[in-house]
């Protein structure tokens, strides 16, 4: 997983979220984030090397370094670090890991990784406070199912799509709707506008009794709503999740 300083082409669909609280002004809300398309027959190889690198940061407690990992339904292994601002992606991820394990074993490490996959990519996303439906009480905690939802749109239809998202989360907030969600949009890197929703859940049928509960509380108003978004879409594309603790690692030392 050689993570690259400069932002590529982030996903053909970039899969991430990380816990937020319902605290939103402490969350980051710029997030760096590296995809590996693993092919599936090594899958196997690749989680155990990504194993084994957090054990080397556990091991050696690696200033600097942080993120979460997200293993994605069709292959992606998705890593998401938070930044101040794109300054920090001149910053090694791996903190000073080579230093201590070995710049030689760190590389041969890499290339166990790099076997298991044809492409990789970088981008930055925002998290959008705003657009996100964050109800008293919910929290993602115990949740690392997540299903995304992503609403890609023309530019020039910007300024719409913004407002058609908004009027979805106050339809939530007026009906009561306790399941929240996560909105994040495209940033440096991505070749394609578009707001990604993120629903956690313990499984997917979690996720899937909470929109069935959600559409029952709605009830008919939810149609006009929801189209004015979809009218604006480009594409539509949506996929499934899961957050990866024995995958993430962050450091306990600050990064001087």
């Amino acid at each position: 997983m050689k993570i690259l300083k400069s932002g590529v082409l982030l996903l053909s669909l970039v899969l991430f979220v990380c816990n937020i609280s319902s605290a939103q002004d402490a969350q980051p809300t710029m997030f760096a984030v590296h995809t590996d398309n693993v092919k599936f027959g090594m899958m196997a190889q690749y989680e155990e090397a990504a194993k084994e690198l957090k054990a080397h940061c556990d091991k050696h407690n690696v200033e600097g370094a942080n993120w979460t990992a997200i293993s994605v339904e069709d292959g992606r292994y998705v890593y998401v670090t938070p930044i101040k601002s794109m300054a920090d992606l001149d910053k090694n991820p791996m903190g000073n890991l080579g230093d201590k394990m070995g710049k030689e074993e760190l590389g041969k490490l890499f290339d166990k990784m790099d076997d298991c996959y044809d492409s990789h990519s970088d981008s930055v996303v925002h998290y959008i406070p705003s657009l996100s439906h964050i109800p008293e009480g919910y929290s993602t905690a115990g949740k690392n199912h997540r299903e995304y939802h992503f609403l890609y749109y023309s530019p020039k239809h910007g300024k719409e799509m913004n407002t058609a998202m908004a009027n979805v989360k106050k339809m939530f907030a007026e009906k009561g709707v306790k399941n929240g969600y996560e909105v994040y949009h495209s940033g440096f890197g991505s070749e394609e506008s578009y707001y990604m929703v993120a629903i956690a859940g313990t499984d997917d049928l979690s996720v899937a009794q909470g929109g069935h509960d959600n559409d029952k509380l709605l009830g008919e108003d939810k149609d006009a709503v929801f189209w004015e978004v979809i009218k604006l879409a480009t594409k539509y594309d949506q996929v499934e999740g899961t957050m990866r603790p024995d995958l993430s690692y962050t450091s306990t030392v600050a990064n001087n």
